[in-house]
Protein backbone atom coordinates (compact mmCIF):
# COMPACT_ATOMS: atom_id res chain seq x y z
CA UNK A 1 0.00 0.00 0.00
CA UNK A 2 1.28 3.29 -0.99
CA UNK A 3 4.51 2.24 -3.12
CA UNK A 4 3.58 4.10 -5.77
CA UNK A 5 2.48 1.18 -7.69
CA UNK A 6 -0.84 3.07 -9.36
CA UNK A 7 0.96 6.43 -10.09
CA UNK A 8 3.94 4.62 -11.96
CA UNK A 9 1.84 2.14 -13.43
CA UNK A 10 -0.23 5.33 -15.20
CA UNK A 11 2.58 7.05 -15.89
CA UNK A 12 4.44 4.04 -17.41
CA UNK A 13 1.37 3.01 -19.36
CA UNK A 14 1.30 6.84 -20.68
CA UNK A 15 5.28 6.84 -21.68
CA UNK A 16 5.00 3.54 -23.53
CA UNK A 17 1.66 4.00 -25.42
CA UNK A 18 -0.24 1.32 -24.27
CA UNK A 19 -3.14 0.51 -21.84
CA UNK A 20 -3.51 0.63 -17.81
CA UNK A 21 -5.04 -1.65 -15.54
CA UNK A 22 -5.94 -0.89 -12.25
CA UNK A 23 -7.24 -4.07 -10.36
CA UNK A 24 -8.69 -1.95 -7.94
CA UNK A 25 -10.54 -0.01 -10.67
CA UNK A 26 -11.75 -3.12 -12.08
CA UNK A 27 -13.02 -5.09 -8.94
CA UNK A 28 -14.78 -1.78 -8.29
CA UNK A 29 -16.13 -1.01 -11.66
CA UNK A 30 -17.43 -4.66 -11.94
CA UNK A 31 -19.13 -4.87 -8.31
CA UNK A 32 -20.28 -1.40 -8.72
CA UNK A 33 -19.00 -0.62 -5.15
CA UNK A 34 -15.90 1.05 -3.52
CA UNK A 35 -13.10 -1.09 -1.96
CA UNK A 36 -14.58 -0.28 1.67
CA UNK A 37 -17.93 -1.02 0.70
CA UNK A 38 -16.49 -4.89 -0.69
CA UNK A 39 -14.39 -5.26 2.82
CA UNK A 40 -17.49 -4.18 4.99
CA UNK A 41 -20.19 -6.22 2.60
CA UNK A 42 -17.74 -9.60 2.54
CA UNK A 43 -14.82 -8.84 4.78
CA UNK A 44 -11.35 -9.72 3.66
CA UNK A 45 -11.30 -13.03 2.42
CA UNK A 46 -14.59 -12.77 0.67
CA UNK A 47 -12.86 -9.20 -0.99
CA UNK A 48 -9.98 -11.56 -1.55
CA UNK A 49 -11.66 -14.17 -3.80
CA UNK A 50 -13.27 -11.31 -5.65
CA UNK A 51 -9.93 -9.79 -6.53
CA UNK A 52 -8.96 -13.08 -7.68
CA UNK A 53 -11.71 -13.63 -9.80
CA UNK A 54 -11.22 -10.13 -11.86
CA UNK A 55 -7.40 -10.83 -11.69
CA UNK A 56 -7.27 -13.94 -13.52
CA UNK A 57 -9.98 -12.64 -15.85
CA UNK A 58 -7.38 -9.92 -16.64
CA UNK A 59 -4.48 -11.78 -16.82
CA UNK A 60 -6.06 -14.05 -19.60
CA UNK A 61 -8.02 -11.22 -21.03
CA UNK A 62 -5.27 -8.66 -21.12
CA UNK A 63 -1.92 -8.41 -23.58
CA UNK A 64 0.34 -5.16 -23.36
CA UNK A 65 -0.76 -3.59 -20.77
CA UNK A 66 0.04 -2.41 -17.38
CA UNK A 67 -1.42 -3.91 -14.58
CA UNK A 68 -1.52 -2.05 -10.73
CA UNK A 69 -2.28 -4.72 -8.12
CA UNK A 70 -3.86 -3.87 -4.89
CA UNK A 71 -0.66 -4.16 -1.92
CA UNK A 72 -2.73 -7.41 -0.11
CA UNK A 73 -2.99 -9.08 -3.95
CA UNK A 74 0.52 -11.15 -4.47
CA UNK A 75 -0.45 -12.75 -0.85
CA UNK A 76 -3.75 -14.61 -1.58
CA UNK A 77 -4.10 -17.84 -3.53
CA UNK A 78 -1.85 -18.13 -5.93
CA UNK A 79 -2.28 -14.77 -7.41
CA UNK A 80 1.85 -13.76 -7.49
CA UNK A 81 2.64 -17.28 -9.25
CA UNK A 82 -0.07 -16.55 -11.73
CA UNK A 83 1.20 -12.76 -12.24
CA UNK A 84 4.80 -13.75 -13.01
CA UNK A 85 3.80 -16.55 -15.07
CA UNK A 86 2.19 -14.69 -17.58
CA UNK A 87 4.70 -12.20 -17.68
CA UNK A 88 8.21 -11.94 -17.71
CA UNK A 89 7.65 -8.09 -16.18
CA UNK A 90 6.72 -8.24 -12.66
CA UNK A 91 8.12 -4.94 -10.72
CA UNK A 92 8.35 -4.66 -6.99
CA UNK A 93 8.36 -1.14 -5.93
CA UNK A 94 10.38 -1.38 -2.72
CA UNK A 95 10.26 1.90 -0.25
CA UNK A 96 11.16 1.77 3.51
CA UNK A 97 8.55 0.81 6.29
CA UNK A 98 9.06 4.25 7.50
CA UNK A 99 8.04 6.06 4.17
CA UNK A 100 5.66 3.57 3.65
CA UNK A 101 3.60 4.71 7.24
CA UNK A 102 4.07 8.33 6.58
CA UNK A 103 1.90 8.03 3.12
CA UNK A 104 -0.21 5.81 4.50
CA UNK A 105 -1.02 7.55 7.52
CA UNK A 106 -2.11 10.81 5.70
CA UNK A 107 -4.48 8.27 3.42
CA UNK A 108 -6.44 6.38 5.95
CA UNK A 109 -9.33 7.36 5.12
CA UNK A 110 -10.04 5.73 2.21
CA UNK A 111 -8.05 2.08 3.28
CA UNK A 112 -10.23 -0.24 5.35
CA UNK A 113 -7.35 -2.27 6.76
CA UNK A 114 -5.88 1.12 8.30
CA UNK A 115 -8.78 3.53 8.62
CA UNK A 116 -8.88 3.51 12.21
CA UNK A 117 -5.23 3.65 12.67
CA UNK A 118 -4.50 6.82 14.44
CA UNK A 119 -0.95 7.78 14.98
CA UNK A 120 2.13 7.31 12.98
CA UNK A 121 4.07 5.00 15.74
CA UNK A 122 0.62 2.50 15.43
CA UNK A 123 0.84 2.97 11.75
CA UNK A 124 4.69 2.04 11.27
CA UNK A 125 4.03 -1.18 13.41
CA UNK A 126 1.16 -2.06 11.16
CA UNK A 127 3.09 -1.33 7.93
CA UNK A 128 6.03 -3.65 9.64
CA UNK A 129 4.41 -6.49 10.21
CA UNK A 130 2.66 -6.58 7.12
CA UNK A 131 5.60 -6.20 5.41
CA UNK A 132 7.58 -8.84 7.01
CA UNK A 133 4.09 -11.21 6.31
CA UNK A 134 4.27 -10.00 2.59
CA UNK A 135 7.95 -10.03 1.56
CA UNK A 136 8.03 -13.39 0.21
CA UNK A 137 5.46 -12.90 -1.89
CA UNK A 138 6.30 -9.50 -3.15
CA UNK A 139 10.19 -10.97 -3.52
CA UNK A 140 8.51 -12.82 -5.89
CA UNK A 141 8.98 -10.28 -8.52
CA UNK A 142 11.20 -10.21 -11.47
CA UNK A 143 12.58 -7.28 -10.55
CA UNK A 144 13.03 -4.92 -7.38
CA UNK A 145 13.12 -1.66 -7.89
CA UNK A 146 14.31 0.58 -5.03
CA UNK A 147 12.15 3.95 -4.74
CA UNK A 148 13.84 5.60 -2.22
CA UNK A 149 14.36 9.63 -3.35
CA UNK A 150 13.09 8.51 -6.37
CA UNK A 151 10.16 10.06 -8.65
CA UNK A 152 7.61 8.55 -11.06
CA UNK A 153 9.49 9.86 -14.14
CA UNK A 154 12.69 8.12 -12.37
CA UNK A 155 11.02 5.09 -11.84
CA UNK A 156 9.01 4.58 -15.07
CA UNK A 157 12.29 5.63 -16.96
CA UNK A 158 13.87 2.65 -14.99
CA UNK A 159 11.54 0.41 -15.70
CA UNK A 160 11.25 1.38 -19.43
CA UNK A 161 14.85 0.71 -19.68
CA UNK A 162 14.52 -2.74 -18.03
CA UNK A 163 12.09 -3.87 -20.23
CA UNK A 164 13.49 -2.36 -23.23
Amino acid sequence: MCSGKTSVAKHLAYKMSVKHIDLDDEIQKSKKSSINELFEKFNEIGFRNIENKILNRILKKETNSVISLGGGTPCYYDNMKKVCLSTKNVFYLKSTNKILAKRLFNSRADRPLISRIDNIESMLEFVSKHMFERSNFYEMAHYKINTVNKGIEQISNQIKSIIH
